[in-house]
């Protein structure tokens, strides 16, 4: 199921590299004034630590600030709201992780569902691990798993919120193998990721912890990605560790309200993609844990309606609850 999703996007990418070429990016004279980047979360998290970089990149592109407002809460679903209820012109954006769609409207009560947004340009994927702190002493993936299944409510985890991509993996793959793990909410990621430094809590699945575990202060046990990463190649992916179907695609990019006008959507979704060609935004991202990615706006839309179609399908399958 899973490799299905990474398998057309793969070929949405290689369809959009033949077809799909850099025109001018002066179809229409937006944007004149500031536009409003809200990141639906706090300071200092992954959803964060991307826009701003995008933010100053498209600045210097389009002639016109591009301002970040962090906005958190309810796993995002705050900031998203109020992108949703504002003025369809384009200068009101949302830029924010899939999950804020595909995970956060399918598994609690928010006013909207997927087709109440509008994707406008696709920035990155993610590359996450199984991150554990001071308080696990488990070595590896398999030592993690079977102390937790032999300490049932024991093992606790921190996420941003209810419906985070760490919520949902973690009680996806508690749901496989009938394990017990107990979720600690924080508004954000940065939160959480501090308190497993701290101790306070035994895991969490990030990307901003990569620093963290080269300096030997966290430990990775398991990567979320399609393959190993360079710079930790003794670190298993969830797949080889056999659980495929966890590892579900996260991506990042800008949303808006539906109704803004095509000629500016195109703009923007074109500018993102020269933006992403750049070596230097690539390695920057990647040190961060994020490839960078692009497609055009109609394969944007079908593989976003696919990606919430399978969130659906695995919440329902697998009755997956919050608490």
């Amino acid at each position: 199921m899973q490799g299905t999703l990474w398998n057309r996007l793969m070929g949405l990418l290689a369809l959009a590299g033949v077809l799909w070429a850099f025109p001018s990016l002066a179809d229409t004279d937006w944007p004149k004034m500031t536009v409003k980047v809200v990141v639906p979360f706090p300071p200092g998290g992954a959803n964060d630590t991307v826009a701003r970089p995008y933010a100053q990149a498209l600045t210097q592109l389009l002639g016109q600030p591009f301002v970040v407002e962090n906005r958190g809460g309810a796993g995002g679903a705050i900031g998203l709201e109020s992108v949703i209820r504002s003025v369809p012109n384009g200068y009101t954006l949302c830029m924010c992780a899939s999950t804020v769609i595909s995970t956060v409207s399918n598994l609690r009560k928010v006013s909207y569902q997927a087709t109440d947004v509008d994707p406008i340009a696709m920035t990155t994927m993610y590359i996450s691990g199984l991150m554990t702190g001071p308080k696990n002493k488990a070595r590896d993936f398999r030592e993690f798993m079977a102390h937790a299944k032999a300490n049932p409510g024991m093992v606790d985890y921190g996420g941003s919120g209810v419906g985070s991509p760490t919520e949902f993996r973690m009680k996806y793959l508690a749901g496989l193998t009938g394990t017990e793990f107990v979720s600690v909410p924080y508004n954000g990621n940065a939160p959480a990721l501090n308190d497993l430094l701290a101790g306070v809590i035994d895991a969490i699945i990030e990307l901003n912890g990569f620093p963290h575990v080269k300096a030997g202060k966290l430990k990775m046990l398991a990567l979320f990605a399609p393959q190993r990463h360079p710079d930790f190649p003794d670190v298993p992916t969830i797949d080889e560790l056999g659980y495929p179907q966890v590892n579900t695609p996260i991506w990042q990019g800008f949303y808006g309200p539906l109704g803004i006008p095509e000629p500016i959507r195109e703009k923007l979704n074109r500018a993102v993609a020269e933006i992403n060609t750049r070596p230097d935004m690539q390695a920057k991202l990647l040190e961060m844990g994020f490839q960078t990615r692009s497609l055009p706006l109609k394969e944007l839309k079908e593989y976003y309606l696919a990606d919430d179609a399978l969130h659906k399908k695995i919440i329902r399958e697998q009755n997956i609850r919050v608490d």
